[in-house]
């Protein structure tokens, strides 16, 4: 997704679709993907959000699963959604600083999905 020849200068309209991708995940995602496909840095954070939204849903019936156990689920929710809001902050914050950001798991799922 970064390119891979030399510099890639980020316009500031293509910076605002990276964040509007990223604000509002897989709805920016999509919007981006479909309104801005030549846009290569809104492109990054669109597939981003795709995957980020996949991730928060298997991470919401991770924690459903786990409310099953008394307390014990409870903790575990509470640490792994304060840990989604943590990433999608920083995000945002990445976004509007014109990064191309790898954030681990969420990078990987976006190579897959064909980034």
């Amino acid at each position: 997704m970064e390119p891979s020849s030399g510099v890639y200068e980020v316009g500031d309209e293509e910076k605002l679709w990276g964040f509007i991708a990223w604000l509002i995940p897989l709805i920016g995602g999509v919007l981006v993907l479909v309104l801005k496909p030549g846009y290569r840095y809104a492109k990054h954070w669109a597939y981003l959000s795709i995957s980020f939204f996949i991730l928060i849903v298997a991470v919401q019936v991770a924690c459903m699963v786990f409310a099953l156990i008394p307390f014990v689920g409870w903790a575990f929710s509470v640490l792994i959604n304060l840990g989604m809001l943590v990433v999608w902050v920083l995000g945002i914050v990445k976004s509007l600083g014109k990064t191309w950001w790898k954030p681990p798991v969420i990078y990987d799922l976006a190579r897959m999905l064909g980034a």
